[in-house]
């Protein structure tokens, strides 16, 4: 791919993304202010959130180290570390891009492969979206709101059905590693017949990563660490609002997060602006009048907001510092596409190569 061609698709993404953030901010600022007049909370309100919020981006950290345990030797330092900067950069770059910035820097200090990571991260967003989609028909069964759910109800399903598609299909390619890479490889030769073979690498790096995922142990800590994830986000929103004068049960609050999140799933904006505001106030105005949401309403989903991506920022920069990234070099093979392809299909026929090695040292008399 040319530099001209990479310049031209990601002019065309950051202008999309403009877009969909001018829409919405002005979707918003017709309905409620962005920026509240007041900003007053009592003093205990932010330094309580930050401190819930430390323990919750390292707990949405601490249990993507148990996916990792069964890929390749990974030192606790590193892996939060890697992932610290990662959800960083999924933050800040447009359309989720940042998601490829894990396995471009884990494969750069661990044996673990860029491929394989990708399965890992792979495996977390489709039980993350069944986990959001299951605490928001949950929460709802428990609570009463007010009329006009059916729309959003009906949304929510279509969500769930994508997941459960998701998850079906990397169930077959933990169980049909080779089968998948060579249907992939198929397929795209129909259409790209020059990307054919590259995806299929990838395809089968991710496929042998999701491989050696399922044992027991591994999934069930991971999953008792997601648990633990959500529920710490649902106490620290809880807070917040409480800080923020709204009363809200654990129950409604667990709704409002499902909703946000749901929201969230629209790609484009960088940091989710107006993405995170849509979803929280569309959260709350099911559950509160219109003057509460127009007031404390906006105030929480304003310091929600700010508070969240300051966090993420400042841990994300500490990981970067703490494996001495340079962002230029994390954005440059970013901005390529087929930079990240070329490293995953190198890095799977390395490992090949000395898997194979391996096989005949030990045949060797």
């Amino acid at each position: 791919m040319g530099r001209s061609t990479q310049r031209r698709r990601w002019a065309l993404r950051l202008f999309a993304s403009v877009i969909i953030t001018g829409a919405l901010i002005y979707a918003l600022q017709r309905r409620y202010d962005a920026i509240p007049e007041s900003l007053a909370v009592p003093w205990w309100v932010l330094p309580t959130y930050f401190g819930i919020l430390l323990v919750y981006f390292v707990t949405r950290v601490g249990r993507w180290l148990f996916l990792l345990r069964p890929l390749g030797d990974v030192p606790l330092g590193v892996g939060m570390a890697t992932g610290l900067a990662g959800t960083m950069w999924i933050a800040w770059l447009p359309w989720r891009i940042g998601e490829f910035a894990r396995p471009l820097i884990l494969a750069q200090n661990s044996s673990v492969t860029f491929s394989q990571t990708l399965g890992s991260i792979a495996l977390e967003r489709v039980v993350d979206g069944l986990f959001v989609c299951s605490l928001f028909f949950g929460s709802f069964a428990l609570v009463e709101v007010r009329p006009g759910l059916e729309a959003l109800y009906t949304a929510s399903l279509g969500v769930v059905g994508v997941f459960l598609l998701a998850l079906l299909v990397l169930i077959a390619m933990a169980r049909f590693p080779r089968a998948v890479g060579g249907l992939v490889e198929r397929v795209t030769s129909w259409v790209l017949p020059g990307l054919a073979r590259k995806l299929a690498d990838v395809a089968r790096g991710v496929s042998e990563g999701l491989a050696a995922l399922p044992s027991p142990r591994p999934l069930a800590l991971f999953l008792l660490g997601t648990a633990a994830y959500w529920s710490i986000n649902v106490l620290g929103m809880w807070v917040l609002a409480r800080g923020c004068g709204i009363t809200l049960t654990i129950q409604e609050t667990t709704a409002v997060m499902a909703v946000t999140n749901l929201a969230l799933l629209i790609p484009g904006p960088p940091a989710q602006l107006g993405t995170f505001h849509l979803g929280v106030l569309t959260g709350l105005s099911l559950f509160l009048d219109d003057a509460t949401v127009r007031g404390q309403g906006v105030v929480f989903a304003f310091y929600l907001y700010a508070c969240q991506v300051t966090t993420i920022t400042a841990l994300g920069l500490l990981g970067q510092m703490r494996l001495e990234v340079r962002w230029r070099e994390v954005l440059r093979s970013l901005t390529s596409a087929e930079e990240i392809e070329d490293e995953a299909a190198v890095e799977d026929a390395s490992a090949d190569e000395v898997s194979a090695g391996e096989r005949a040292t030990q045949a060797t008399p």
